[in-house]
């Protein structure tokens, strides 16, 4: 009976270190997957149905966030944009069920001091191509009654241990 304790003991022993390796190199895996490649913001003009050519979002510094970088007069008829379309592009290594998740933050021209918060976790496919190259996954978020306030943006992947947060921030004013 002593030497089927020791045996018993090596068995569980090796058991334990097989299951701790198969937990570490999963969860290592898992780690770094996705990455945020771009976010860009672009204005829609509702007079003419475009959108900005340039991209609206800056990287956010913190205020203030004067000068503006785009002047809107959302009641004169040329040029005008309440609305503001945000892409996010996430690359990555194929096959991944990640998430992301985008908050928006700004006061919306409608109102005079409220802030509203736009939260949204989308889920994030990034498929293999014919090639076996993993393909860049884009996600589009509508913005409505932006134009006279600074807009603050957001976006991270959710479920990874090390992901990094993008901040940009579109410079809006208004007035006539």
């Amino acid at each position: 009976m002593s030497t089927r304790q020791p045996k018993q003991f090596l068995y569980l022993l090796v058991l334990g270190a097989l299951a701790f390796c198969v937990h570490t190199s999963t969860a290592n895996a898992q780690t770094n997957q996705n990455k945020i490649a771009s976010m860009k913001a672009q204005l829609f003009y509702e007079d003419k149905g475009t959108f900005s050519p340039e991209d609206a979002a800056e990287d956010d510094h913190g205020p203030p966030y004067s000068p503006p970088k785009f002047w809107n007069i959302p009641l004169h008829y040329e040029s005008r944009s309440t609305s503001v379309l945000v892409v996010v592009e996430v690359s990555g290594e194929g096959n991944s069920e990640a998430r992301l998740e985008f908050i928006a933050r700004y006061v919306p021209l409608t109102r005079s001091s409220k802030e509203i918060v736009v939260r949204r976790v989308v889920p994030v496919d990034i498929s293999l191509n014919a090639g076996g190259k993993a393909d860049p996954h884009f996600v589009g978020f509508w913005l409505y009654e932006t134009g006279c306030n600074p807009v603050k943006l957001s976006a991270r992947i959710l479920g990874q241990r090390r992901t990094a947060t993008v901040r940009k921030v579109i410079k809006f004013d208004c007035g006539e």
